[in-house]
Formats: C-alpha cells, sequence, structure tokens
C-alpha cells in the first residue's frame, strides 16, 4: 500500500484521509500508475479546500461515487487512495485513465489562493514524477481521457496546460 507517511511534500503540509475500504468509490483495483492526471475541482464555494473534498470521497464521492488520489489547496496536500489502486476520476471507465492514472483535484474554492495551490500541486507532480519514475510527457488533463473542458482554470492561463508543465519542471 503506497500511503505516504510524511508531515510535509516539498515543504507543503501534508496528510493521509484515505477512503474507507468497502466504499463504492474504493474499487481497490490493483494499479501500477503510469500517468498523472490533473484536474481542478470546479467548487468555487467558500470552504471546499482540500479537507471538505476530502470529507465528499470518504462519504462516497456523490452520486457517480468519484474519487482520486490527492487535493491540494494553498495550504495542504491530503491523500486519499493509495498510489497501488485506482479511483473513478478521468471519466474513461476501465479505461487507462482511471486504471492507470493518479487522480490529482486542484481546489478553486473562492476563499482560497488558487495560484498558491497551484504551485503546491506542481510540486507534489514533481515528488510524484521522482518517486514513480514518471517523465513530464506522463503528465496529463483530465481532458486527455475523456474531452472534458478540464482543468478549465489552467486551460484558461496565459501559458495553458504546457505552462502548469513548465511549472512542475
Amino acid at each position: 500500500m503506497t500511503v505516504f507517511n510524511a508531515k510535509e511534500i516539498n515543504k507543503v503540509p501534508f496528510e493521509s484521509n484515505i477512503i474507507p475500504k468497502g466504499n463504492r468509490n474504493r474499487p481497490a483495483y490493483s494499479m501500477n500508475p503510469r500517468y498523472i492526471t490533473i484536474h481542478t475541482t470546479a467548487n468555487q464555494n467558500a470552504g471546499t479546500d482540500a479537507r471538505a473534498h476530502a470529507r465528499y470521497v470518504n462519504n462516497g464521492g456523490g452520486s457517480a461515487g468519484v474519487s482520486w488520489h490527492f487535493t491540494v489547496d494553498d495550504n495542504r496536500i491530503v491523500q486519499h487512495l493509495p498510489l497501488n489502486e485506482n479511483g473513478w476520476h478521468a471519466g474513461d471507465g476501465n479505461g487507462a485513465g482511471n486504471r492507470s492514472s493518479i487522480g490529482i483535484e486542484i481546489c478553486e474554492n473562492r476563499d482560497g489562493n488558487f495560484e498558491k495551490a497551484l504551485t503546491h500541486a506542481a510540486g507534489l507532480v514533481k515528488f510524484l514524477m521522482a518517486h514513480l519514475g514518471l517523465k513530464i510527457g506522463n503528465v496529463v488533463s483530465h481532458q486527455h481521457w475523456s474531452g472534458k473542458n478540464c482543468p478549465r482554470p489552467i486551460f484558461n492561463r496565459p501559458g495553458g496546460f504546457e505552462g502548469f508543465k513548465r511549472m512542475i519542471e
């Protein structure tokens, strides 16, 4: 089981809040991660930070039963699934997005600092790439798997998704 036992990752406070075994959104299918998929939460409500999203996935991930590996905000990184288990985040069913990709959600809450959350997410991706031996070409957007316009706020930034990848490097 690959759950990090750390107080911080790249100087960002880290918490482990793993979805309970048996939850329908924790499929527990074995996974050898080959990609890192970047999402944004599309939830701009005040208070919808990484801990709020941890509560959401721990309570079943809504009607769709979604799950992902990490949520990042301007204050912390929270892990929800072991790296060797898949999540339901890519929108491609049993395709490579869900079955071979680590899902990272970046918070968009209006009472948070999105730029700081992006910086924290870039640091997490860099850490994971080193930990897993992945290259920058294996960092993809949610859109890569399903065509969904996600991560929209990153696409809409100067430099777009390639600009985010430059932040990682």
